[in-house]
């Protein structure tokens, strides 16, 4: 057990308050676990209850800043627990604020790759758009079930390919650029060999 000894308003723009103990600083909290808490100077603590109030704090300070960062851009779960590390905050503090966002719908992987795929299904192949959404952290099944249902790439593809073609000389070494282009951007062999032999057929002059 121990003893408030002062209660110090911290530097800095967010209301957190220093805490010290029998006049030792023992640890930051936010102004309203503070409050929420009834802690005065003159209260007795002991260490359980000032491991669960910093605990519950640091809990309430990174669920600010996470619904903070989400109000700007959507993020799924695993770049949610990178961004807390990078600020910090322990795993299972980090494992709190992930359930708390969850519970609340602030974090969504399957709605973060929808968005996700709507947005590059045009631009990008599905095995590049396979792989960005699994290095942000959502899972296969997921990424399968939204694409399958996504349509087929056939305009899509031809219409980069036509785009890269535009103002150049049809040659064989164009051409191979241009594949090696749309290989890089994701798209399989099957959908660059359809539109490389739309282009060389001259099936697609109606597009330009």
């Amino acid at each position: 057990m121990g003893i408030i000894t002062d209660i110090k308003e911290a530097k800095g723009k967010n209301k957190r308050q220093h805490i010290y103990i029998d006049n030792e600083f023992v640890c930051t909290l936010d102004a309203f676990t503070t409050y929420k808490n009834k802690l005065k100077v003159g209260n007795e603590i002991s260490k359980t209850e000032l491991e669960d109030i910093t605990f519950e704090s640091e809990v309430s300070s990174g669920f600010e800043r996470a619904v903070e960062l989400v109000s700007k851009n959507l993020k799924t779960k695993r770049q949610m627990r990178e961004y807390l590390k990078d600020k910090g905050y322990l795993p299972r503090v980090i494992g709190a604020i992930i359930d708390k966002m969850l519970e609340y719908k602030f974090l969504n992987d399957e709605l973060y790759a929808e968005m996700y795929v709507n947005s590059n299904i045009s631009r990008y192949g599905t095995r590049k758009i396979k792989f960005n959404l699994e290095m942000r952290g959502i899972d296969r099944e997921i990424i399968d079930n939204i694409l399958e249902n996504a349509g087929s790439q056939e305009d899509a593809v031809l219409a980069i390919a036509l785009k890269y073609m535009k103002n150049k000389e049809r040659t064989r070494e164009n051409l191979d650029k241009m594949c090696r282009y749309l290989a890089g951007k994701g798209f399989s062999w099957s959908e660059i060999s359809s539109a490389m032999s739309k282009i060389k057929e001259g099936d697609c002059e109606s597009w330009y």
